[in-house]
């Protein structure tokens, strides 16, 4: 690849990088990697799925199950989850629109 080509696409991406929706993506995927809240609630999440595909076919399997939904509702209805997936929406959108235009 020659320089000025790169150069081309370092700025391009540069400029991508600055578009507001993926700028305050990229801060709320941090903000959500660093929430003790958020962390805890997904070691939870995990564990009780791990609890719950264990328990199959057992008298604890509905009851594992009701927990792990719980928590997988407390989880996706968490603000900034919420947020997450709205802007994801859009960086996806802003990433296909991209695609098509590189075709």
């Amino acid at each position: 690849m020659d320089s000025e080509l790169k150069n081309k696409i370092d700025s391009f991406i540069d400029e991508f990088l600055k578009e507001p929706s993926i700028k305050q993506f990229l801060l709320l995927k941090k903000q959500i990697e660093e929430d003790d809240e958020i962390i805890s609630l997904r070691e939870r999440l995990k564990k009780s799925q791990k609890e719950m595909a264990l328990s199959l076919g057992t008298n604890l399997y509905e009851s594992n199950k009701d927990k792990y939904n719980e928590l997988k509702m407390e989880y996706d209805n968490h603000p900034l989850i919420v947020n997450y997936y709205v802007l994801k929406d859009e960086v996806d959108y802003l990433l296909n629109e991209l695609k098509d235009k590189l075709k």
